[in-house]
């Protein structure tokens, strides 16, 4: 079943895709513009702390500089997907923290943090980041700056299994903290410079920890141009291969998650079922594609399965009760 067919479903009654899409097209052209004649500070995107009590909190920091182009609006107009299907893997209590990461040494607003929410109150969170479109075309940007932020001031008090953590980007990272830039936009004091490899293993203590690669250049065929080898390598060394997605568009962000929730929670067979009830045959391939690394590695601590097994995404014909969202 295409993804072209509107929601109906309960709080996302009357949604739709593309008068979505159309709305965050216009946000993300006018919101940096909005900001800075406004004179908005970065300490009013970046909160001092984030706090959820939810039993499986997810942080999804995204990659908000030019060369990330539609990608932001994409995961936006796909939000009922998230949300809903989320909620599948991971359980009712599900809560997102939403992230835009930028560049600390040319952007104005190098880290934005919204508070963990779900539900219809995701599209007001969102909606409340700058998309800056900046960074500095040196092939990195502060992801580092994210991972020491929600290393320190995420409190997750009631998770019961270890938080997903999933970065969206397509850049590597710069190689140390600056202590000023973790002082100034991540609020965290840190002595000296503190490597990236560190800053990662501080953070893949507290979460479990991914990355949606979107290819820095265009390549032909499998291949990885110089670059984005390059790229890949860094944080293969962080992450491990198992723990990272390559994806060349957009379209199938939202269904590379899903494919990181099931790994997590031991439900790939499930994730398969479901995908190929619901997709075209391309958008399956491009789906596995992306997750081959990741599936085809076994488990490290599977956790236990979390509902009833029936997908919010498809019609199940054996269950009366079920409607179909797309």
């Amino acid at each position: 079943m295409s993804e072209s067919g509107d929601y109906d479903p309960g709080p996302w009654k009357g949604y739709d895709f593309k008068s979505a899409r159309r709305s965050y097209d216009v946000h993300v052209g006018r919101s940096y513009d909005d900001a800075v004649s406004s004179g908005k500070k970065k300490n009013e995107i970046l909160e001092k702390s984030v706090t959820t009590n939810s039993e499986y909190p997810v942080v999804i920091a995204c990659d908000v500089t030019g060369s990330m182009g539609e990608w932001p609006a994409t995961i936006f107009s796909k939000l009922p997907y998230l949300d809903l299907e989320g909620k599948e893997y991971l359980g009712k209590t599900m809560e997102i923290s939403f992230a835009a990461v930028g560049d600390a040494y040319c952007d104005q607003y190098p880290l934005q943090v919204r508070p963990f929410t779900s539900g219809t109150d995701m599209k007001k969170r969102l909606e409340e980041l700058v998309i800056e479109k900046g960074g500095g075309g040196q092939i990195m940007e502060s992801y580092d700056l994210a991972a020491v932020y929600y290393a320190n001031n995420a409190k997750m008090s009631k998770a019961i299994h270890k938080p997903i953590f999933i970065f969206i980007g397509d850049e590597g990272l710069y190689e140390s903290v600056d202590k000023d830039q973790a002082k100034d936009c991540a609020l965290v004091s840190i002595e000296g410079r503190m490597s990236a490899k560190k800053a990662l293993e501080n953070l893949k203590e507290k979460f479990s920890v991914y990355l949606i690669r979107k290819p820095y250049e265009n390549s032909s065929g499998d291949g990885m141009s110089g670059v984005d080898k390059k790229i890949y390598n860094q944080w293969e060394s962080y992450l491990g291969a198992d723990h990272i997605a390559i994806l060349p568009e957009a379209g199938r962000v939202v269904d590379v998650i899903f494919g990181i929730f099931a790994k997590e929670t031991d439900r790939v067979d499930y994730f398969k079922e479901e995908i190929e009830g619901r997709q075209k045959p391309n958008q399956i391939a491009a789906a596995y594609k992306s997750l081959r690394s990741i599936h085809n590695l076994p488990p490290k601590n599977s956790i236990k399965k979390i509902g009833d097994g029936r997908s919010v995404m498809r019609r199940h014909d054996k269950v009366e009760d079920a409607k179909s969202l797309i």
